[in-house]
């Protein structure tokens, strides 16, 4: 793992082992010529690694002045961790981490532990609760949750689109969502027939916060377009305005003031424009709110593509910093896996876009998990590495996007993905019918969070609120 800089010394936690413990002894040599500090286990050493946390992680916590001076010229640390001592590489760069933001830190730091669990593969297939069984495994889900305790959390919605993020929220009893808003007319009757009849369709921008209900916890997902590096120009006046949405999300919860918030987007949000945008989130709402973000990959969290989102997660101060762990599962879901799922009984299974005799000629060409490089007439052009990629059946799916621009295609056929194929890619079952024009109906796939990671956003957001109500009532019953 990487660590950041620090002028106060040496101090980082780590996952116990057989060879490292809580309480243990240790000590230290500093070989200047490497510039490594190394950590050996010694019952006799002058030092001990402290606890860290709820899971009493070992902690190294050195502060004297000559390990001071060995950090001085660090920009970064990479920590490793063998059987019989740990070496810390200190890493010497031209970045001058001092005047760096956390957020220009981002691709420099690697999140801290993760975690990997295994479950059966045919209960991961069929089973979207395996999800629960994997973070609970991974220590997140609190031992004070208590079961019998039923509460619903208002919930509002903004920049919902079709509602895929929402989706999961909505089959779950502890959630009942009052309000959602989105411009677009034909993701709005998507959600509508989907999820609710609470969605109005109108410009964010207009919205007067009085008309909007009070709520334990918001969600939403900005207009991403505007960020993602899929737009390659991403600098027209329209993009601009897109990214200027995030003020009126801002907007909307500093007005309601709920429990917890969510933003969900493309891991661009974090460093577009020198990640001006996220720390707007942090200058305009850290005052209120502790507030954490990590991307998260699709397949690692149960899901059957590569895509990856930023989740950004607000909690009021008084429930302290919400984790989101870094889990992986070690059985992954493959394209194959999604698009066996899929009947003639499914919504949307015809709707595909008929490509040319010219395109069906060149998709003949492409072998399952390969690209236009397979292509006679293509292979020395510089493309996106997604054009003409035909997925392969053993391996997870790439990101959905829009599918018909770049000519997607299943692992067998020469045709491109059907909007029921990209649905099922996403996560969602046979129920959820899309709306609109052919186009329509595959953009709003596209433009959609997988089912995997919005019910993973749902389940650490469940357990946070639900821990923190739990302390409530628990202090209630106490001073009764």
């Amino acid at each position: 793992m990487k660590i950041k800089y620090s002028k106060r010394g040496l101090t980082f936690s780590f996952k116990e082992n057989d060879h490292f413990h809580a309480g243990d002894h240790y000590r230290y040599v500093i070989d200047s010529k490497a510039s490594e500090v190394h950590i050996i286990p010694d019952k006799n050493g002058k030092y001990k690694f402290s606890k860290k946390g709820a899971e009493q992680k070992p902690l190294v916590d050195l502060r004297n002045e000559e390990i001071r001076e060995a950090m001085s010229m660090a920009r970064y640390m990479e920590v490793e961790i063998s059987d019989n001592k740990i070496i810390v590489h200190i890493i010497k760069t031209n970045v001058n981490v001092d005047t760096m933001t956390d957020v220009e830190l981002t691709d420099l730091l690697d999140k801290a532990d993760k975690t990997t669990f295994s479950i059966d593969k045919e209960i991961l297939t069929k089973n979207h609760e395996a999800l629960s069984e994997m973070l609970t495994a991974s220590g997140f889900f609190s031992d004070k949750v208590i079961d019998d305790i039923s509460y619903i959390f208002d919930t509002v919605s903004l920049f919902s689109g079709a509602g895929l993020l929402d989706y999961p929220f909505k089959k779950d009893d502890s959630f009942d969502i009052k309000f959602a808003i989105d411009f677009n007319k034909s993701a709005c009757l998507t959600y509508k027939k989907n999820i609710g009849d609470h969605i109005i369709c109108m410009d964010m921008r207009d919205l007067d916060t009085e008309d909007v209900p009070e709520a334990d916890l918001i969600i939403g997902g900005p207009c991403c377009q505007g960020y993602s590096n899929s737009n390659r120009a991403g600098n027209t006046e329209q993009d601009i305005k897109k990214r200027l949405l995030i003020d009126d999300y801002i907007r909307v919860v500093k007005a309601k003031k709920p429990i917890m918030f969510v933003i969900e987007n493309v891991k661009q949000f974090i460093t577009k424009e020198k990640g001006k945008h996220l720390e707007k989130v942090f200058s305009e709402l850290s005052t209120d709110y502790n507030i954490t973000y990590s991307v998260v990959n699709d397949v690692k969290v149960g899901g059957y593509s590569k895509r990856e989102r930023m989740v950004l997660i607000g909690s009021i101060k008084a429930m302290g910093k919400v984790i989101i762990p870094d889990v992986e599962l070690a059985l992954h879901k493959t394209a194959g896996d999604a698009l066996k799922k899929v009947t003639p009984d499914w919504f949307n299974y015809e709707d595909i876009t008929k490509a040319s005799a010219e395109t069906v000629k060149k998709m003949a060409q492409v072998r399952p998990g390969h690209n236009y490089k397979d292509i006679k007439e293509m292979k020395d052009l510089d493309r996106h590495s997604d054009v003409y990629r035909r997925l392969s059946a053993d391996e997870p799916s790439v990101t959905i996007n829009n599918w018909r621009k770049i000519n997607l295609m299943p692992p067998s056929g020469n045709r491109i993905l059907s909007v029921s194929e990209a649905a099922a890619i996403m996560g969602l079952d046979k129920n959820f019918k899309f709306y609109g024009s052919l186009n329509d109906r595959q953009q709003q796939v596209a433009n959609g969070v997988t089912q995997a990671i919005a019910s993973f956003i749902k389940s650490i957001v469940k357990n946070a609120l639900y821990k923190y109500i739990n302390g409530i009532l628990i202090q209630d019953v106490a001073v009764a």
